[in-house]
């Protein structure tokens, strides 16, 4: 605070002071409502500090992910902190300790350090203060220090403003490719005297990487799918609603099942460009003579359990956009009687690990299906595995999508 006069009284330049101060202030605050932006109100702050407050050496570091060259006039050609982050850390530390300021901070009269929700966010650094009517530092720092705590502080709620807007937005896209995803699978699947068809899926993130369909072809035939996307996220999504709309198009007109993989195979290459691939597993069904024909790119092999025996449908080709063209692709055949099971999946349910980081494997899930094989639908074999899956991953996260996708022929 100013000095008074001995009659206790400010003068006139004490006075002038108090109010340049009080306008400046005003217009900083007024700069701030108006929600100028940050690099606007650095030019405010700067021009306070060196055109009306006289301070002709400053440099002034904000902390965002790592410590940031904010505002720097006045100091030697090529001067710069070295290994800020190494050095405001040992500066926090002797502050609070009460120590003396290290030698690196030479020529600075004053640091001002700004703290925010208990973190230091921005240090000032304040040098050769030559204002004519100001002969002392001190008289005029605690104005220096309110203003640069509002302007950083503001600096710093637009930043977070900004940052829950994005992440508000980024959440309603989330929500709408969501929406939009579960619209690519079936609102149906059948179940009536000849078949029972059941799917679950369980994205482990808002858009998933996994796909399920099936398409009837003919009063006799219907083609089952499942894939997988290699990735996570919006990209994966984007690219599996691109392979389902091509499936959808070519199901109807394909002349072999390998033919159509291999015009899915040059689909998903044009569209992930070598970036993604996607592992299918793609069947034709026969309700009346109980055959399966099958590729099975480059997924996890589904498997039959009929009688106590289990067959695995692992006959196929590579996983789709991994070449160009395929290396080799085959066509499996396999029967489904009627009282087996067909049981797909996707990796996220044998890879899972548990606490101890055990995985889940296949040998608890056949087990799963064996010990259940008399349930009365597909739909309840699935609960049945879940059950086993959650109590088996217990507090651990999921690692991937879930997907699940069985069949009985009547």
């Amino acid at each position: 605070m100013a000095d008074l006069n001995v009659t206790g009284v400010p003068t006139l330049a004490e006075l002038f002071v108090k109010k340049l101060q009080l306008h400046w202030l005003l217009q900083i605050t007024k700069a701030i409502n108006y929600d100028l932006p940050a690099s606007q109100l650095y030019e405010i702050y700067e021009a306070v500090m060196r055109d009306q407050l006289k301070v002709k050496r400053l440099v002034l570091y904000i902390h965002e992910v790592n410590w940031n060259e904010m505002l720097i006039y006045g100091t030697p050609e090529g001067f710069k902190f070295l290994n800020p982050d190494i050095r405001f850390e040992e500066l926090n530390s002797m502050q609070s300790n009460g120590l003396s300021m290290p030698s690196w901070v030479e020529g600075f009269e004053s640091i001002i350090p700004v703290y925010h929700n208990n973190r230091a966010l921005a240090y000032a650094f304040i040098g050769d203060l030559q204002h004519e009517e100001i002969n002392n530092l001190k008289e005029i720092l605690p104005f220096i220090h309110t203003i640069t705590n509002i302007i950083v502080v503001a600096i710093e709620n637009k930043r977070l403003t900004k940052d829950t807007i994005q992440q508000a937005q980024m959440q309603r896209e989330l929500e709408l490719a969501a929406r939009m995803q579960n619209m690519l699978f079936p609102a149906h699947l059948p179940l009536n005297k000849q078949i029972d068809l059941a799917a679950t899926y369980l994205p482990h993130q808002q858009v998933g990487g996994d796909y399920y369909d099936y398409i009837e072809l003919n009063d006799d035939e219907l083609m089952i799918c499942l894939a997988d996307v290699s990735g996570k996220g919006i990209s994966a999504a984007l690219l599996m609603s691109n392979f389902q709309a091509n499936l959808n198009a070519k199901a109807q007109v394909f002349k072999s099942l390998p033919e159509l993989v291999i015009e899915l195979n040059s689909s998903v290459n044009k569209s992930a460009k070598g970036e993604k691939f996607i592992t299918v597993f793609l069947a034709i069904l026969n309700t009346k003579t109980h055959i399966i024909h099958y590729v099975n790119a480059g997924h996890n092999p589904p498997f039959i359990f009929d009688k106590d025996q289990f067959v695995m449908l692992d006959t196929g080709t590579t996983g789709l956009g991994m070449f160009e063209e395929l290396p080799f692709i085959h066509e499996g055949m396999a029967y489904l009687h009627p009282g087996a099971t067909l049981f797909c999946y996707t990796d996220g349910v044998v890879e899972q690990e548990n606490e101890k980081g055990d995985i889940f494997g296949m040998e608890v899930l056949m087990d799963e299906i064996r010990n259940n094989a008399d349930v009365f639908t597909m739909k309840d074999l699935h609960f049945r595995v879940l059950d086993a899956f959650y109590a088996f991953r217990k507090n651990t996260e999921p690692i991937d999508d879930v997907t699940l996708l069985s069949c009985r022929l009547l």
